[in-house]
Formats: structure tokens, C-alpha cells, sequence
């Protein structure tokens, strides 16, 4: 009977272990090579660093409706009369266009003065169209940010190349982001007093009809009490003047209530984490350029070592 052989890779890996014990300083001259690459090449890699903050978005509850209002909101469409703000709207504004551009516009200290970032992100030299396309697409990549739906809670941070560059975009775009903020519930809130406003003059021109219509009903019945169908007539005039006048006072609550909106400039965030100027580098991790270099000098080793293992 013929001997069984042995698995294929229990003999390459026998032969690599012995190949490993009698050229042992090949791998390691490859491991200190590697590592020594790695580390090189992170400290000669610009320095990037992170800076943040953390706030909770600001949340209006809206004020209750009566049922006249109610029944009339479900025929205009359900439309809400009064804004509410939530933690991903503030989340997906940060990354918006609208604040970007605020932000890139604005002015930072920069190797002894001031430059904007189209300066800082090197763009100058791009056409003018160009210029801010750039900026907004490299500061949005900068850009990280995390919601958290259950709390209300919004953490974000920015990159930069230098801590206090890195701290100063945080400031800047937590203070844009409050302001568009306030520029977009204003706006809302100015069309919402506009629809509310037409809607209440056309209420009073309701409530006045029927309060007419009441008035001519007593001036031609002066004995009610002894006509069943003059009471039944009188109880659904009072109803539909009740209804119109609730409707009507509603609506010119909610028109003041959306003119108070349109000049409010209260801040729509409240910071729970303010930006710090950062102590430690984000990236490169040296330590761990210098695993990686480690590893792949192991590699290459090993592979030299099976290259060069005898065929048995």
C-alpha cells in the first residue's frame, strides 16, 4: 500500500516555519522596515484635527385646536398653523447649502491675519463659480454629524488643519445654523400669519352673515316660544353663529400668534457642548501607521519566505 500524503498546506506550512526559524532576520528587517515606513510616512502627512459641539434642537408644540378649527383644518388639508422644529431638520440643515455658503464666507484667523476659506482650502486660484463649489463641497466633508432622535440631541464636528481653525468653524457654523434657523421660521411663519390672515377676514365675513341672518330672523317672529319650527329654526341660526365665532376668534389667535413668530429672534438651539479648541490630532494615528507598516512588512516577509523555500 502506498503511504497517504500529507496535506498540501501542512507541508508549506512546515516548510515556512523552518524557512521563519533559519531566516528569522529577513522578517525582521521587514517588520522594522515596515514599521519604520509607517511611522515616516504619518509624521510627514499634514496634521488634521476636530472640534465640535453639542445642542438640542428647539421643539414648539403646537397650540390646541377646538373641534370648529379642527373640522376646519381637515378641509383646508390638515395644515399645522404652527412651526415645529425637530432634531433632523437641524441635522440635515447643517449640511445644507444655505449654511455652508454663510460659513465659507466668513472670515478666520489664518497664519498671523485673516482669510476666508476659499484662502484657507487653497481655491483662489479656481473661477469664481468654482471658487465656492469647492469650498462648500471640501467644508462638507469636513463636516460629521450625528442625531439622536430619542433625546433631541445633535452632536457635530468639523476638521480642520490647525485646533483653533478646527474650533473657530465649529463657533461659526453652530451661530449660521442658528440664524438660518431664525430666517426660516421667520419666513414660515409670515406666509402661516398671510394664510391665517385671509382666512380670518373671510371667517368675519361668515360670522357676519349669520349673525344677520339671526337678527332678521327675530325682527319677523316675535312669538317663538309658541312655534316648534321657529324654536328649531332659532337653535340652528344660534348654532351656526356659535360655530362661525369660534371659528373666527381661533383664527385671529393664530394670526397673532404667527405675527409674534415672524419677529422672533430667540436663539433656536440651546448648546449643551460648546466647541473646544482640540488637544489631539484626529488623523493621521501614528500608532497606528505604525501597526499597519509592522504588518505589512510581516507580510511581504512571509511571502519572500515562501518564494524562496525549497520545492520539496
Amino acid at each position: 500500500m502506498t503511504a497517504e500524503r500529507p496535506p498540501v498546506w501542512s507541508t508549506v506550512g512546515e516548510s515556512l516555519l523552518r524557512a521563519i526559524q533559519q531566516r528569522w532576520p529577513l522578517l525582521a528587517g521587514f517588520a522594522i522596515v515596515g514599521a519604520t515606513a509607517g511611522g515616516i510616512t504619518a509624521v510627514l502627512l499634514p496634521s488634521y484635527y476636530r472640534s465640535g459641539a453639542a445642542f438640542q434642537a428647539e421643539s414648539a408644540t403646537p397650540p390646541p385646536i377646538s373641534g370648529a378649527l379642527a373640522g376646519l383644518a381637515s378641509q383646508i388639508g390638515g395644515l399645522q398653523l404652527s412651526s415645529q422644529s425637530n432634531a433632523q431638520l437641524f441635522g440635515d440643515l447643517i449640511t445644507t447649502d444655505a449654511v455652508l455658503r454663510r460659513v465659507s464666507a466668513a472670515a478666520f484667523s489664518w497664519k498671523g491675519g485673516t482669510a476666508s476659506l476659499v484662502s484657507i482650502y487653497r481655491f483662489d486660484d479656481d473661477a469664481p463659480g468654482w471658487r465656492e463649489y469647492n469650498t462648500v463641497r471640501k467644508l462638507r466633508k469636513a463636516i460629521a454629524v450625528d442625531v439622536s432622535i430619542r433625546t433631541g440631541v445633535v452632536r457635530f464636528s468639523v476638521e480642520a488643519r490647525t485646533p483653533q481653525l478646527a474650533q473657530a468653524l465649529a463657533e461659526t457654523t453652530l451661530a449660521v445654523l442658528n440664524q438660518a434657523n431664525i430666517d426660516l421660521r421667520q419666513a414660515r411663519a409670515a406666509a402661516e400669519r398671510q394664510f391665517t390672515a385671509t382666512r380670518a377676514a373671510q371667517a368675519r365675513l361668515g360670522l357676519d352673515s349669520v349673525e344677520r341672518a339671526l337678527a332678521v330672523f327675530y325682527q319677523r317672529n316675535r312669538m317663538i316660544g309658541s312655534s316648534p319650527g321657529l324654536q328649531l329654526e332659532e337653535a340652528r341660526l344660534r348654532r351656526a353663529v356659535d360655530m362661525a365665532q369660534q371659528v373666527y376668534v381661533q383664527l385671529r389667535m393664530q394670526e397673532e400668534q404667527a405675527a409674534l413668530q415672524e419677529v422672533r429672534n430667540t436663539p433656536a438651539v440651546s448648546v449643551i457642548d460648546p466647541p473646544l479648541v482640540p488637544v489631539k490630532r484626529a488623523r493621521p494615528n501614528r500608532r497606528l501607521a505604525v501597526a499597519l507598516g509592522l504588518l505589512i512588512g510581516v507580510t511581504l516577509a512571509l511571502v519572500r519566505l515562501l518564494l524562496l523555500r525549497p520545492n520539496p
